[in-house]
């Protein structure tokens, strides 16, 4: 937010000035803008598919352990509820903090299984966002671009004469060597 800012006063300045500041003579420096839709861009790569794959995977893998989990609770629940009729005393606190033990692992399995899927997907999007910051740059740098900005953030809503450059960093980040 302040780099943002510090951008448009520059730039307000220099519009404000007319470049006199600078100089009489000297032209005034051409600006290149440029758009990049990083969730496209996640998307669409190569990396970001395997990443979408892998994560479903293993979601599927997870869902499938949790779910053998959640049955062997609803049949402690059910064997419960018939012998809760029978039993009385001790053996009946016995088989409820059994249940309650039972109910607890699941839950603590499940929340376990989202902190791994979550962490999974962070460093998944941390590794490819890297890989597409860097490629960012070198079209930047390679092109004379004067600022670059991220599209799919809301960070712009209007743009005129910015070159979207999405699909050319797809392209550059998935012919890149190993990331």
């Amino acid at each position: 937010m302040f780099t943002k800012a510090v951008a448009l006063f520059v730039l307000g300045s220099l519009s404000i000035m007319g470049g006199n500041a600078w100089a009489e003579n000297a032209p005034a420096p051409k600006l290149k803008f440029g758009m990049v839709d990083f969730q496209k861009a996640i998307n669409e790569s190569t990396d970001g598919k395997k990443a979408e794959q892998s994560m479903n995977a293993a979601v599927a893998e997870k869902k499938k352990k949790f779910d053998i989990l959640k049955n062997e609770l609803d049949v402690a629940k059910q064997d419960f509820e018939k012998q809760r009729l029978v039993l009385s005393g001790q053996p009946l606190q016995d088989k409820q903090l059994a249940l309650q033990k039972k109910l607890m692992q699941v839950e603590q399995t499940g929340a376990t299984y989202e902190q791994e899927l979550s962490n999974k997907k962070a460093e998944s999007l941390k590794k490819i966002l890297t890989g597409l910051q860097t490629v960012v740059q070198g079209i930047g740098q390679k092109e004379g671009y004067t600022l670059i900005f991220e599209k799919s953030q809301g960070g712009v809503l209007f743009s005129a004469g910015a070159e979207d450059i999405t699909d050319r960093v797809i392209k550059e980040y998935n012919a890149a060597p190993a990331k």
